[in-house]
């Protein structure tokens, strides 16, 4: 690690807060407000400026992800970037602007690329030491389910505790605008918009087949993601995720007309999963007939199918009179705890640990992110606007 200074970009980058405390569970008290980061100008500025959010802060990112897998394979952190590098140049190839973005911010954030690469290569590097742990219950309503016809996507966010988190307000150079929720640059949750089509947002969960050609280099999930929230519409979003063979992770995507529609990948296919009664819910296995034979996480997270049924419990309570409220309750609920749709961290797992990190909810029509930093049983959510 090289040491931490000071960079200046030519990015345009403001910090506000911008904060309307809003839970729908009585127990949250905790207001972790999130600074709403503004960033606009070329790829390269715009990751530039998302790094600078995080310097200083990366050392304790690469030392937890990185360091799982090097813990796993009993190797150096460096043999683990070395490892990552593989997947690189199918990356480049597969979407250079975003490319740009990582270089960025690298730059802002003092970090090497090779290391940032690494993180962004987390889930491959975690997935194929075994070493996996749970994350993510996720949900879309609209039409007849909700109280006012208004379409809701959200999702509890499950990995590594205390990683750093920052809100940002993106203008890319295509013109589509952003909330994006960035997990200490490894991921990120997006809401998108665009002046010709109608606001969306995509939730994500793990999900795993097996994979029979681990000697071919396939692009990292979160590149693909990143490059599906950043197109013009849901449609285009889904066609982004229909156009890679991968093996790992599902999607859930909402629009403000409510349309919503879920993808499973796996076995180096795809799997389009159709809402029933205007809803969609999903957690970390496959609920595709033709995947679920091959679920090979499932037995990392034998709490998924649990979580998974609860939340459709609660939604078939208050079916037809759904608010974001209402999931902000759900988001919360302690059924099977610690690793209920509210995780907390298991002292008896020896998986590494994991828990609700953040929890979002999202209203693509009105283009507004509710936000609970950590468990949202302990914190409240805040309201985040895209305009």
């Amino acid at each position: 690690m090289r040491p931490y200074s000071f960079l200046m970009t030519n990015v345009i980058l403001t910090t506000l807060m911008f904060s309307v405390p809003l839970s729908g569970n009585s127990q949250a008290g905790g207001k972790n407000m999130l600074n709403l980061v503004d960033l606009k100008g070329s790829y390269f500025e715009i990751g530039k400026g998302w790094g600078k959010v995080f310097e200083g802060k990366m050392d304790k990112v690469i030392q937890v992800e990185l360091g799982v897998v090097a813990g796993y394979y009993g190797i150096p952190m460096e043999a683990v970037v070395e490892l990552s590098k593989k997947y690189q140049p199918i990356a480049e190839n597969y979407d250079p602007d975003f490319i740009e973005v990582l270089k960025g911010f690298a730059s802002g954030a003092d970090i090497d690329f090779d290391t940032l690469f690494a993180i962004r290569s987390a889930l491959e590097l975690l997935f194929f030491s075994g070493q996996p742990s749970g994350l993510c219950t996720s949900l879309a309503i609209t039409g007849t389910a909700t109280h006012d016809g208004d379409t809701i996507i959200g999702q509890n966010i499950d990995w590594h505790p205390e990683l750093p988190m920052a809100l940002l307000r993106i203008e890319w150079p295509t013109g589509v605008k952003q909330l994006s929720l960035s997990m200490a640059g490894i991921w990120e949750y997006s809401l998108s918009s665009h002046s010709s089509a109608s606001p969306y947002g995509v939730a994500a969960t793990l999900t795993a087949t097996p994979d029979e050609t681990l000697d071919v280099p396939k692009v990292p999930i979160s590149c693909i993601m990143n490059k599906a929230s950043r197109q013009v519409s849901l449609e285009e979003a889904i066609s982004v995720f229909k156009g890679e063979e991968l093996n790992i992770a599902s999607f859930l995507l909402a629009n403000g007309k409510g349309v919503i529609e879920g993808i499973e990948l796996g076995l180096n296919s795809f799997e389009i999963l159709k809402p029933e009664r205007e809803m969609l819910v999903h957690a970390n296995h496959y609920v595709s007939e033709r995947y679920k034979v091959k679920d090979i996480f499932l037995q990392f997270v034998p709490d998924s199918p649990l979580r998974y049924e609860r939340l459709k419990e609660l939604i078939a309570t208050d079916y037809g009179k759904l608010t974001p409220q209402h999931v902000m309750k759900y988001f919360s609920d302690h059924s099977n705890f610690p690793k209920g749709i509210c995780a907390h961290v298991d002292p008896e797992s020896d998986l590494p640990p994991s828990a609700t990190l953040a929890s979002v909810i999202m209203i693509p029509r009105q283009k507004l992110m509710y936000i609970a930093v950590g468990n949202p049983c302990e914190n409240d959510y805040i309201r985040y606007s895209l305009n």
